[in-house]
């Protein structure tokens, strides 16, 4: 079996892909034995955009805004990738890729990925080395399962690496 994101081989069982980081659909074989973009270079015919049921139904009333700790803003809206060093691949359509200054590394070049729904963002962190936690006011940190949607409310913090990023 492939990934149909990127063409890596799986193994039976594999929920996220050990290349890319993307979940897999177990439950859809036949979306996973599409080898035929990779032989080509190209993208998979069938891949499969798991975000795009969270696709903007409505504009949110105000935009959320990312203030890190080395003094960057960053107003956040549709869909993001957010890292050090972020390249974006070209079968996903970002509206902003966002550079966050980390000397010390810590964060990854492709980070995360962030989606405004709505009046909701949600983060994805994309099997980042050190990962993505979110800590929202008076709660437990919330450590994000790679590929997997979390919700961050205004006021949290976003915890890449050794960075922090508020969320306004």
């Amino acid at each position: 079996m492939n990934c149909f994101y990127c063409g890596a081989a799986l193994t039976a069982g594999t929920f996220f892909c050990p290349e890319c980081g993307r979940r897999v659909a177990a439950d859809q074989p036949e979306a996973l034995e599409s080898s035929s973009a990779v032989e080509t270079g190209g993208a998979p015919q069938n891949a499969i955009d798991e975000t795009a049921s969270l696709r903007l139904t409505q504009p949110a009333s105000r935009p959320f805004v990312l203030v890190s700790t080395t003094g960057q803003r960053f107003e956040v809206s549709g869909r993001s990738l957010l890292g050090r060093n972020p390249k974006a691949s070209p079968e996903v359509a970002y509206d902003a890729v966002l550079v966050v200054v980390d000397p010390g590394k810590t964060i990854s070049k492709s980070h995360a990925e962030l989606l405004v729904v709505a009046d909701e963002l949600l983060v994805v962190d994309l099997r980042s080395g050190n990962g993505t936690v979110v800590q929202a006011p008076g709660e437990a940190p919330v450590r994000c399962e790679p590929g997997m949607p979390q919700q961050v409310r205004r006021g949290s913090r976003l915890i890449l690496g050794r960075q922090a990023i508020d969320v306004e």
